[in-house]
């Protein structure tokens, strides 16, 4: 397993251990999957969804017994500690049922007094691509075995921007999106749409776009993705003084904060 960066945060290669060997077995994806729904037709789940999240709690149980545990698959431990794991097992299962390599295993951690992350590791085994980030210890990503240092990108124009986004599987919400697509596309250089919320915003925090938002997120899509951002530089809300939520996700470098939040503020207004 590769060794976490030299950072004060004990539990962060606990972290990368379970969320490597995770991925590595994604990655030796079965010729035929398992499909079930969730939300919708389009919103699907693979049985290696759920095996990829069985294993992560497994580990997290054994080693962190009274943590807490919210999975996306279904997940939901009561923390006796004061700090709860977030996951996504496979985030982007649509991509990983397509065969696109745009998949990832998020891991999070939280203070639940606070809220705030302690730490975060988003693994995307098909893009060789480890992201890794503390609080207080800025982000990292693997490379050549090292790791490097990453921050977000010093565009101060937001019409110069690449903002990524995602959408939702609820035709209702799809159609709010697509209206608020009417309101940014116009005022940035362009939007990449690439299935992977955890993706983006380590993308995000390295620099290779400008600034993600979304509405419809879950705590375990941005868990380790938001605080990437952060320790990268960058900043991270909701709209009109909130904190990020299933409301609203925005996460750029500062530069282009205040006027992106603006347009989507002005968009909300409009579309509710």
């Amino acid at each position: 397993m590769p060794k976490a960066p030299n950072l004060a945060a004990p539990d962060l290669q606990f972290a990368i251990d379970i969320a490597v060997q995770a991925g590595q077995v994604l990655a030796q994806r079965p010729d035929s999957l398992q499909i079930s729904t969730k939300s919708s037709s389009t919103d699907v789940v693979t049985h290696m969804d759920e095996q990829s999240e069985r294993y992560i709690v497994e580990q997290i149980r054994r080693v962190h017994p009274t943590d807490g545990i919210l999975g996306e698959e279904g997940t939901s431990v009561a923390s006796t500690s004061g700090r709860s794991w977030i996951i996504d097992p496979l985030d982007g299962t649509v991509n990983y049922l397509y065969g696109i390599p745009y998949w990832a295993v998020s891991i999070g951690l939280r203070n639940d007094v606070t809220g705030e992350g302690i730490l975060g590791v988003v693994y995307a085994p098909d893009l060789d691509a480890l992201y890794a980030t503390a609080a207080g210890e800025g982000a990292w990503k693997l490379h050549e075995d090292n790791w490097i240092q990453i921050g977000v990108s010093q565009c101060a124009d937001l019409g110069q921007a690449l903002m990524g986004t995602g959408f939702g599987y609820a035709i209702s919400r799809r159609i709010k999106q697509g209206r608020v697509l009417t309101h940014v596309l116009p005022a940035v250089r362009d939007i990449r749409r690439l299935g992977s919320c955890a993706i983006d915003l380590c993308l995000v925090a390295s620099g290779e776009l400008d600034g993600f938002f979304e509405e419809g997120v879950n705590p375990w899509d941005h868990s380790a993705g938001s605080l990437m951002v952060r320790e990268a530089g960058g900043r991270v809300s909701g709209l009109f003084g909130t904190q990020e939520s299933n409301s609203m996700l925005l996460a750029t470098t500062g530069n282009i904060y205040v006027d992106l939040l603006r347009i989507l503020e002005a968009a909300e207004s409009e579309t509710v």
